[in-house]
């Protein structure tokens, strides 16, 4: 029997998939179809107090397919809730999310001129006092865990972005630590290495037992019949989130203790898999359900049963940091290295031609080894270097390199 069952930071989830606070979790009716499509939790938008936050543009989303990039978003889908809004909509659907045992998670944009830390001005009353009152309202209304945003890309310019952080993580622990009797836990994005570590060396000073990691790279997209981007400001999300968000998961699971929700290039089951691995309890989306709906949600946890089955696994747990003692693993990188450095001589192609469809592919060789013939490749292995290329994109794995007999 598969258990999907998780815990987060005292929280029993029924599985690890989860709303990412967004659009989709921004009125009573896009939190029911959440919970209705199958998610463990759904994080509500963030509430916020900066009024120009809580305009909604619209439009506000640009999907980039038009533009050459499927699924990329630039978004400026502010939309920050004020507090009764965020109430209402809590005690709104806190009955279903009884009945579908989903848990309810407030959130705060606390990010802007409101919360009174550089390079913003001094406000009165300070913010952690602010915070502290409007978290709990929302505990009283039905949120069973408090998220608290510090990052934005749209708030802050990347050299403002380290300084808030430094200011903003130990006001949200003056602000929460102690006096609310739901967990608590910061989203921070992810944007160098070294922020990161300093971020997460705050965090354990302060006790912080969980976080949600998010990407808070700058990027950009154009129209080139226009010379623009989308967006303005240079900030989106998309599938080639994948590989950062896995390495920002990876550093937070690492010798840290906590645990960790990631979100962020997550659009299929196997996505959320692999962001376990790399060390995150809890896979969170928001911006693939506005691309492709909300079944996706049940897509990815129908998807993750079947790997279980397949694989063995009983519990979800065992997957949760599988790959950490193998990222950024030199000692792992030497040995693989020195075994790899033998002679092309030694080495050969072999094609399974029951397997090959005849693609083509593989003949985008730089080297000039492959050609095809009659449909079927052709390797020339006195030209071929062995250098795996052809193997890791036949689609078919029709191509292996094995050593010569």
């Amino acid at each position: 029997m598969i258990d999907l069952v998780t815990e987060f930071s005292g929280l029993r989830l029924k599985n690890p998939v989860v709303a990412a606070a967004g659009a989709i979790t921004s009125t009573p009716y896009t939190i029911k179809s959440c919970i209705e499509a199958g998610a463990g939790a759904v994080i509500v938008k963030s509430v916020g107090l900066d009024l120009v936050t809580q305009f909604l543009p619209r439009p506000g989303n640009w999907f980039c397919d038009r533009i050459g990039d499927r699924g990329s978003l630039m978004h400026c889908y502010a939309g920050i809730l004020p507090l009764e809004k965020a109430v209402e909509n809590i005690s709104a659907v806190k009955p279903i999310a009884e009945s579908e045992d989903a848990r309810i998670i407030g959130s705060f944009f606390y990010i802007g001129p409101w919360t009174g830390l550089p390079p913003f001005e001094v406000v009165s009353p300070p913010s952690d006092v602010t915070l502290r009152e409007m978290a709990l309202q929302l505990e009283e209304a039905g949120a069973e865990a408090i998220e608290v945003v510090c990052t934005c890309g749209l708030s802050c310019s990347a050299s403002e972005t380290a300084t808030f952080v430094d200011e903003a993580i130990p006001a949200v622990f003056r602000a929460l630590d102690g006096h609310l009797k739901v967990p608590f836990w910061l989203k921070l994005g992810f944007n160098h290495d070294l922020f990161w570590l300093r971020y997460l060396e705050t965090m354990r000073d302060l006790g912080a037992s969980a976080m949600h990691t998010y990407s808070d790279f700058r990027v950009t997209f154009l129209d080139i019949e226009t010379a623009k981007p989308p967006l303005a400001v240079p900030f989106g999300y998309g599938r080639w989130l994948r590989g950062l968000a896995n390495y920002a998961a990876f550093l937070s699971a690492q010798d840290t203790g906590m645990q960790v929700i990631s979100s962020g290039g997550i659009w299929s089951w196997r996505d959320a898999i692999e962001r376990m691995m790399c060390g995150a309890t809890i896979a969170a989306l928001e911006s693939p359900v506005q691309y492709k709906g909300y079944q996706l949600f049940g897509e990815i946890i129908e998807g993750i049963k079947q790997f279980m089955e397949r694989k063995g696994y009983d519990r979800v747990s065992e997957i949760t940091g599988l790959a950490v003692p193998h990222i950024d693993n030199m000692e792992e990188l030497v040995v693989q290295f020195m075994n790899a450095a033998v002679p092309p001589q030694s080495l050969r192609i072999r094609l399974d031609d029951d397997r090959c469809n005849g693609c083509g592919k593989c003949v985008s060789c730089i080297y000039g080894a492959m050609t095809m013939d009659n449909g079927r490749p052709q390797i020339d292995l006195d030209i071929c270097e062995r250098c795996g290329a052809c193997v890791t994109i036949c689609p078919v794995e029709a191509l292996a390199i094995i050593p010569a007999e």
